[in-house]
């Protein structure tokens, strides 16, 4: 499981799960724990689009089709909105 500190990079897939590359693509963010929540600071420009302008973005607001993979061990995860949680991806 993802924890404070690790390393990932952020992938963001389209309907026809190709890979979409954005301003973020293949950058490494940092997980970190704020208000209670795992996230990292995506929102770098402080988009009043994203997070109300805040530059940290918990997992919950991303959608199931973007992945956070572990660079150290190569695991993926996505934030499965039913269960409320990043689940590993098999």
């Amino acid at each position: 499981m993802l924890k404070e500190k690790d390393m990932i990079n952020v992938h963001l897939y389209d309907t026809s799960n190709r890979e979409i590359k954005t301003r973020n693509y293949n950058k490494v963010f940092e997980v970190c724990y704020k208000n209670g929540k795992l996230g990292i600071d995506w929102n770098t420009e402080r988009s009043p689009y994203i997070c109300r302008g805040e530059i940290f973005t918990p997992f919950e607001v991303f959608a199931p089709s973007v992945t956070f993979e572990n660079i150290e061990t190569n695991e993926s995860y996505y934030f499965s909105n039913i269960k409320n949680e990043l689940e590993k991806i098999s």
